[in-house]
């Protein structure tokens, strides 16, 4: 009996000991953890208020936390003014919150509102019950930068811009007799430029034309006027023209002396086969526009219409137009040429003895023009030609480069490599040399006045 005492004795002791360590335990709880569940609870019941109200029954939670207005009281321990402004202000509170409703309508305040009002007074509640929760206030935050102003409401306007118009009457009765106007595309485009240029010159001893290196003035004149109908036919149109002075140096017959000396015309008539080519007739002619000297002579190397260069040929002609790249690309299997002397004293020179006027070639040619806008103050313009009649061949490479200054003001630089290997092209003075070269050149380096239309 007494050992059954004891066992009871013991158990109640224990019992009793275990009740005050957790008695201990839960007194060692962070006061702020009960603050934090005070702090939820609120909110909670916050939204079950909500939930009796026809506004928060009728919206999704999705709405609810993707509108502003809800923000404050999800933001945390934030102390604002416009909780307290409305508590301490004068208001008349109605009892029911549907009531409410259906008189602030009847008074046309805006929904939005009454949910605003609702959440200040939920917030003004929170901070009687429980201060110790907001360590901030709205005056810090917003030194801080982590909230923004209140959002501003639009701008409403009273007035309709219909309402402002005035109505005229408009008479729709046509007595005149309307005809219609017909008006035919134009397909022709023309453009031109001139120049005038000084210019710093070189041309190899065995320059077909003579010359010699000096600083001369240069005047270059260009007009096109093609015409295209957008679907078959196409025919182009350019007349060129060059006209270049040099003071001379030794020269006793003459102060000047041409450097540059051109009058070319091309044209192209085509016809579209498939894509970007062209069934294609192109004729050109060119001579010199004044008469050149030998130095110290009065003897011509060179005059109008002697030599005068006549080509006609039938191809083929590819083109093509990019961005910044535009040319085409002529291909003729037979390419007729006649040479034309006027001057019988030059037609030594040129053909094969002064009784024959005109020479006749044939023979194949291959023609590349392309403009290339390398950047937008700098323009490579650029013709290669190429013709064999099976006995010489004759290469032309032109290459224009203009540096834009301005609109009237440019710096070019042309140079123009030649191949021939017919002697009668080189100046009496080296055509009979056996170490005569059949490569030739022609540079121009030229700042001055521009003006393209």
């Amino acid at each position: 009996m007494r050992k059954l005492v004891l066992f009871f004795v013991c158990l109640l002791s224990l019992s009793v000991s275990g009740q005050r360590r957790s008695n201990r335990q839960t007194s060692t709880i962070d006061i702020q953890s009960v603050h934090a569940q005070q702090y939820a609870d609120s909110l909670q019941q916050l939204i079950d208020n909500f939930r009796h109200t026809e506004e928060v029954a009728q919206s999704s939670v999705r709405s609810v936390t993707m509108n502003p207005y809800y923000f404050p009281i999800i933001s945390g321990a934030i102390l604002y003014k416009n909780p307290l402004q409305q508590s301490l202000g004068i208001k008349w509170t109605p009892s029911s919150l549907i009531v409410r409703k259906a008189a602030l309508s009847l008074a046309g305040v805006d929904e939005q509102l009454l949910a605003t009002e609702n959440i200040n007074s939920q917030l003004s509640s929170m901070y009687a019950k429980y201060p110790n929760l907001f360590t901030q206030t709205q005056d810090q935050m917003m030194e801080e930068g982590a909230l923004v102003t209140d959002i501003k409401a639009p701008i409403k306007s009273d007035t309709r811009i219909a309402e402002q118009i005035k109505l005229t009457d408009i008479d729709h009765k046509v007595t005149d007799n309307v005809a219609a106007i017909t008006r035919r595309p134009n397909f022709w485009t023309v453009k031109g430029s001139m120049s005038l240029q000084f210019t710093q010159s070189y041309f190899s001893d065995n320059w077909f034309q003579g010359g010699d290196n000096n600083y001369a003035a240069l005047s270059m004149f260009t007009f096109e006027a093609n015409y295209d109908n957008k679907q078959k036919l196409q025919w182009e149109n350019k007349l060129e023209a060059q006209l270049g002075f040099q003071t001379t140096k030794g020269d006793t017959c003459h102060s000047m002396k041409v450097t540059s000396n051109l009058l070319r015309y091309t044209t192209k008539v085509g016809y579209k086969a498939f894509k970007n080519w062209f069934y294609t007739a192109r004729f050109q002619a060119n001579t010199q526009l004044y008469p050149n000297y030998k130095t110290n002579s009065d003897q011509f190397t060179t005059r109008f219409a002697s030599p005068l260069y006549l080509s006609f040929s039938l191809g083929m002609d590819f083109k093509w137009n990019l961005k910044r790249f535009s040319g085409s690309l002529y291909m003729a299997p037979v390419e007729v040429n006649a040479r034309y002397v006027s001057d019988e004293d030059l037609r030594s020179n040129y053909n094969d003895g002064p009784d024959q006027v005109t020479k006749w070639t044939w023979g194949p040619n291959v023609v590349v023009n392309y403009k290339w806008k390398m950047w937008d103050n700098v323009e490579w313009q650029s013709r290669m030609y190429w013709f064999s009649n099976f006995k010489y061949t004759n290469v032309e490479w032109e290459n224009t480069f203009t540096f834009s200054v301005n609109k009237y003001l440019n710096c070019k630089l042309f140079v123009y490599p030649k191949f021939i290997d017919d002697k009668r092209y080189g100046s009496n003075e080296v055509k009979n040399d056996p170490d005569y070269s059949y490569w030739m050149l022609k540079e121009y380096l030229m700042l001055g006045l521009s003006y393209s239309w």
